[in-house]
């Protein structure tokens, strides 16, 4: 997965992300007996770390019709760099593991 074979999105409009997904799947006449949809479900995406409501995905440039519509509102292509940086997280500090520990033992 690299910048030549793949596309890297942010996504912050989850109503724009249904309408490409719609459309996508309209014009590969989806869904069908291999496959229900051509991208993933809004859920089923990357949450971005860095906003807590941003989704992150990629797409095989292979995979891309003329007619899919990457310019809808709140599509933004980013860079691999960018996509890995923000999949990033940092492991919860101790503390937070400790609370945890302690609401488990309230179960």
């Amino acid at each position: 997965m690299n910048d030549a074979t793949h596309l890297f999105f942010r996504f912050s409009n989850e109503a724009s992300y249904e309408t490409l997904t719609t459309a996508s799947n309209t014009a590969r006449n989806l869904p069908d007996e291999q496959s229900e949809r051509w991208l993933a479900l809004w859920g089923n995406t990357f949450l971005d770390p860095e906003t807590n409501s941003d989704r992150l995905y990629c797409v095989k440039r292979s995979g891309i019709l003329e007619s899919d519509n990457f310019d809808l509102e709140g599509i933004e292509e980013i860079n691999l760099e960018t996509y890995l940086q923000r999949l990033s997280w940092e492991p919860p500090i101790e503390e937070d593991l400790e609370l945890l520990d302690e609401l488990e033992l309230i179960d």
